[in-house]
């Protein structure tokens, strides 16, 4: 029965799914719109850094090569190190706990089973984990402290490409 819901629920965070409907849902409202932003910009350098810099730098093998068993998710690609999971996770929770959005330990819980569902399936080493959670949290952080410019530099793009029209000061 575990292996079933943590399969599941490591699954939703593969492709971000589980955040991105999350953002999708506070991005509707208008209350919680430049965060839901904040919050795709933190999963956005969180996919550069670690799956773009870190991961192909690093190469380290996951667990099961070095210890075989049978996973209870189809064998993930790539490397190990750090969990691209922990980290997109708690870049987006830790970006809505730092901006006070409601229901903070839903998305703290949503973090951390995520986190915790990779060590299950056998998929990162702890370590992989730890460190995956660490920047996740330093990149909520540093995308919540330059919010102002981030958006400024974010909403100036849109008018750029067209996206958005300018509004006179």
């Amino acid at each position: 029965m575990l292996d079933r819901f943590f399969a599941l629920f490591t699954s939703l965070g593969d492709h971000g799914e589980i955040w991105f409907i999350i953002l999708l849902i506070l991005f509707v409202m208008k209350k919680t719109r430049k965060v839901a932003i904040l919050g795709l910009l933190a999963i956005s350098i969180e996919v550069v850094l670690i799956s773009g810099i870190i991961k192909p730098i690093v190469m380290r093998p996951r667990p099961f090569y070095a210890n075989p068993v049978d996973l209870i998710i189809p064998v993930p690609r790539g490397s190990s190190f750090p969990s691209g999971h922990a980290a997109s996770s708690f870049a987006v929770a830790m970006v809505l706990y730092f901006n006070n959005i409601k229901h903070k330990p839903i998305y703290i819980s949503l973090a951390i089973l995520m986190a915790f569902s990779r060590l299950y399936a056998y998929v990162h080493y702890p370590s992989d984990v730890l460190v995956g959670t660490v920047l996740g949290i330093f990149i909520a952080y540093e995308v919540t402290k330059y919010q102002d410019v981030l958006l400024k530099i974010m909403n100036s793009i849109l008018v750029r490409i067209g996206i958005k029209k300018e509004i006179a000061p």
